[in-house]
């Protein structure tokens, strides 16, 4: 019993030390996937991997200013809050625009069905962590 107790506590030791891809790296896989989903030509492929290393470059560059801050302990006030979600909403309105750009239209609805996919299923993960939480 204690054998086993040990190993489930160095495997989940493991998973918490794993260290994240790159920005270049995250976006270089996320164009794939997109490529094979979506059937995009080298030159749709080259500009999707380059909208999202813009994307991610900045949501990297966010996340260190906003971890360095929680650190401290600063809580935002109600106008910082605003704008953090509504630079959020106009990052998500530029990335639609772009993506609509470069994509055929076919592609681009299909791209919308499977964000919506995305969408739902990580709703009901965090559903199912939140039920988890409250036994």
């Amino acid at each position: 019993m204690t054998m086993m107790v040990a190993a489930g506590v160095n495997a989940q030791d493991k998973k918490q030390h794993r260290e994240p891809f790159k920005p270049e790296q995250r976006a270089e896989l996320q164009a794939k996937r997109m490529t094979l989903a979506l059937d995009l030509n080298e030159k749709q492929q080259k500009e999707v991997q380059k909208l999202f290393l813009e994307n991610g470059k900045e949501r990297a560059e966010y996340r260190r200013q906003h971890m360095a801050e929680w650190h401290t302990g600063k809580k935002l006030s109600t106008d910082e809050k605003f704008a953090v979600k509504s630079k959020i909403l106009d990052d998500r309105i530029a990335m639609n625009s772009n993506m609509k750009k470069i994509l055929n239209e076919k592609q681009f609805e299909k791209f919308e069905k499977m964000k919506a996919r995305k969408h739902h299923a990580m709703t009901e993960k965090r559903e199912n962590f939140k039920k988890h939480q409250k036994r």
